[in-house]
């Protein structure tokens, strides 16, 4: 009876075995076949290069939103569309919140405010980094107010934009 029990033991670990190594194979080769492909959040850079040539302009501008820092890294300006990039810093240790990114509006000199059309962020312990997209304005224009307006909060930072809606 024991070396039965001993038998059918060996029989079942060895099956897992098997069994494991078979779906491990199975996931190093779709992780290998997905070397060149998007992975989780989409690659925004892909989308504007598609727009063809992109303008970079460093921004780095900050603002406190609460104690929470609220920094404008970088504007992507194509000839279809503006993308900000933003990095936020949380402070406060207790009652977090993610950011919400739909809150930010670009501002022109003109009045026209543009909303965003998509956003994509990465969250992490200390806040997060992400993107938003917005469409061009009805005139070029080369500078724009990005401001940050929901409940009790309000910010406003000045981008350049290197003359975002002008045929290039």
């Amino acid at each position: 009876m024991n070396r039965i029990g001993l038998a059918m033991t060996v029989v079942r670990r060895t099956i897992l075995v098997v069994l494991v190594a078979i779906l491990l194979a199975h996931y190093i080769q779709r992780w290998a076949q997905d070397l060149g492909q998007d992975r989780g959040i989409n690659d925004p850079m892909k989308e504007l290069q598609a727009d063809g040539a992109v303008t970079e302009i460093p921004v780095g501008r900050t603002v406190l939103i609460d104690r929470d820092r609220f920094t404008a890294d970088a504007v992507y300006v194509t000839q279809k569309q503006i993308m900000v990039t933003y990095t936020y810093h949380i402070k406060q240790a207790k009652h977090g919140w993610s950011f919400p990114a739909t809150s930010l509006k670009l501002v022109m000199p003109d009045g026209q405010q543009l909303y965003g059309r998509s956003s994509g962020s990465h969250g992490t312990s200390w806040g997060e980094r992400g993107y938003i997209f917005y469409g061009l304005p009805n005139q070029p224009a080369d500078r724009a107010t990005l401001v940050y307006d929901i409940y009790d909060r309000f910010a406003k930072i000045e981008l350049p934009l290197a003359k975002a809606g002008e045929d290039a």
